[in-house]
């Protein structure tokens, strides 16, 4: 299956990953099944009512296995194609680096990958024991799938404090079903 990428304002990270093919398309067994987490089904020619916007919001996140980390994450896309990914981690033991993945795919098989990566100093590492990001802006290929979608989409959002960041992202793309175009925003 060919891949497609449209990279706009991705960091050299992001562009390596893709291009490296960590992102890789379903099968069209899976492509058939793709699952949605919201539809709008319009009738011909009648006027657009979608979604208003769909906000993941104070997500709280904790590791299993004794790492201590935890904090929040924020996901807010709408219609407009206006976008914010925001997030705070906290480490109140040894150094971690932090990797945090929403993939949001319309109907139209557009997927968007939303992405922080960052580092949290340790008790005995000099530098803060916090990573925070906030990205915003606004996109005019999201709102241009969303009309194609008619507002129809699924989000899969995965965490780590480990660095293969690559299998992060290629497995939260897998969990969305049918991809067939990648875009990506790392904040």
């Amino acid at each position: 299956m060919k891949r497609i990428l449209k990279r706009r304002g991705a960091t050299a990270l992001a562009t390596a990953l893709l291009a490296a093919g960590t992102i890789a398309g379903p099968t069209a067994a899976e492509a058939a099944s793709a699952p949605s987490s919201s539809t709008a089904t319009l009738a011909p020619r009648s006027p657009a009512v979608l979604p208003t916007g769909v906000i993941i919001s104070n997500n709280n996140v904790t590791f299993n296995g004794g790492v201590p980390v935890g904090g929040w994450y924020s996901l807010s896309v709408f219609p407009s194609g206006s976008y914010s990914y925001s997030g705070h981690m906290h480490t109140s033991g040894p150094s971690y680096n932090y990797s945090g993945v929403c993939v949001m795919r319309f109907n139209d098989g557009t997927a968007f990958v939303f992405q922080a990566n960052g580092h949290m100093a340790g008790t005995w590492e000099p530098g803060s024991r916090n990573y925070d990001w906030n990205s915003s802006g606004s996109r005019q290929s999201i709102r241009d799938a969303w009309q194609a979608s008619n507002g129809g989409w699924n989000v899969r959002c995965n965490k780590s404090v480990k660095l293969d960041v690559g299998s992060l992202v290629n497995s939260t793309v897998q969990a969305v079903g049918y991809v067939s175009k990648v875009i990506a925003i790392v904040a």
